[in-house]
């Protein structure tokens, strides 16, 4: 999507209300003011975006400039014969007024008046934007975060405790009458049975980490399996069972459908089948809207299923390598089935699902090394924009 659909509207709803006292500077009107800046930052918590700010300001008709070195973006406006400037900071998003010939008290009216009206302005534009979000996703225009890792080491922590259970001793407790009434004798517990309850609900929970981590990763997968806007639904795909997710990026037949008749055996008996990789509802922003002239927004994900839990029988030390091993033995094939895929999730890199990003992927589909190198660029990106050295 080239522009936002109601951007027009928009942006005559600003300029005739919120923003209708907000004005172009002239040259001149920079050179008369050339006195010490006063400023304000504007919080997180009052604009947790501040790409919307910049989005509102230009759409009401202002010149937005950047990036530049340790800002992202900036625009200056005159407001009631006075030049301000709102600028996103590497360290936040500052407001400054010239305020020349004006007392301190003058200043800190202005600045706290002109603020809320650019906090209005972006509330404004948000709801605005939150109209297209569907069409956006829908579209391709879109960034999953990548939270492999994380869903990694979830998986490598309950994995690492079922198979080295915490010693639990054998426990005799002597039992006495109270008052000369009651029977005595000895209670027992088993330490070794304790350590196999213990090993068993630790196989519950790395196997539902594995799946998370599947299902996350076959998420992150799609844009290099051939994802089509036309045909695809990005929050529809998001929702499907895993099997499902499964089949549409790996395949139906030969050693994909192995795989998959081996690790539904395994769910089947001992998942927790409450798990959508890390999409559940409620969780924090893992999809981001692509909106034109803004960049990528967090929008909430929901509708998901979900199922109860099932007790289960304990799981023997044999049972639990035994599934460790198909998982191990999953992981290498994946990697190989899908080595594009695999080598974005392990860069930790997130996905885009735009026509660019997917053009890109398919040229470099047959030349690993160039697609190596692209990867370390787009790394380089991150920590460049991370850090604002534009």
């Amino acid at each position: 999507m080239e522009k936002l659909p109601n951007a027009v509207t928009l942006g005559h709803r600003l300029r005739t209300t919120m923003l209708r006292d907000f004005e172009q500077p002239t040259e001149s009107d920079i050179r008369a003011s050339k006195g010490a800046l006063s400023r304000i930052t504007i919080g997180l918590e009052e604009c947790p975006i501040p790409a919307v700010m910049g989005f509102a300001l230009k759409l009401a008709g202002l010149e937005r400039f950047g990036p530049g070195e340790k800002v992202a973006w900036w625009v200056s406006f005159m407001r009631e014969g006075v030049l301000y400037e709102v600028a996103h900071q590497k360290f936040g998003l500052r407001l400054r007024i010239g305020g020349d010939g004006l007392s301190e008290s003058e200043i800190e009216l202005r600045l706290a008046q002109t603020k809320k009206k650019l906090i209005s302005a972006t509330k404004v534009v948000e709801k605005g934007i939150n109209a297209h979000t569907d069409q956006l996703l829908e579209s391709g225009d879109a960034t999953v975060v990548n939270q492999h890792r994380r869903l990694e080491q979830a998986y490598e922590y309950f994995r690492d405790r079922s198979l080295n259970p915490t010693v639990v001793e054998d426990e005799h407790i002597e039992i006495k009458p109270e008052d000369g009434f009651g029977i005595s004798g000895w209670s027992f517990t088993s330490g070794a049975a304790v350590m196999q309850l213990n090993s068993t609900h630790d196989v519950v929970a790395a196997i539902t980490a594995f799946l998370s981590r599947l299902e996350h990763d076959l998420v992150l997968s799609l844009p290099f399996a051939g994802f089509d806007p036309s045909k695809d639904r990005l929050l529809g795909f998001i929702g499907q069972r895993w099997g499902l997710k499964y089949e549409r990026v790996l395949g139906k037949t030969g050693q994909a459908k192995v795989y998959l008749d081996k690790l539904v055996d395994v769910m089947e008996r001992w998942r927790n089948t409450y798990t959508h990789g890390g999409f559940e509802k409620g969780n924090e922003t893992t999809v981001y809207a692509h909106v034109p002239d803004v960049g990528a927004l967090p929008i909430g994900v929901s509708s998901l299923r979900g199922r109860s839990f099932l007790s289960l029988p304990n799981a023997t030390e044999v049972t639990i390598r035994d599934v460790f091993a198909l998982f191990d033995e999953f992981d290498e094939w994946f990697s190989a089935a899908v080595p594009q895929a695999s080598a974005w999730i392990r860069s930790g890199l997130d996905v885009r699902f735009d026509d660019r990003f997917r053009d890109l992927v398919q040229s470099l589909a047959n030349d690993p090394d160039g697609f190596q190198r692209y990867i370390d660029y787009a790394n380089y990106q991150v920590d460049q924009a991370w850090n604002m050295d534009y």
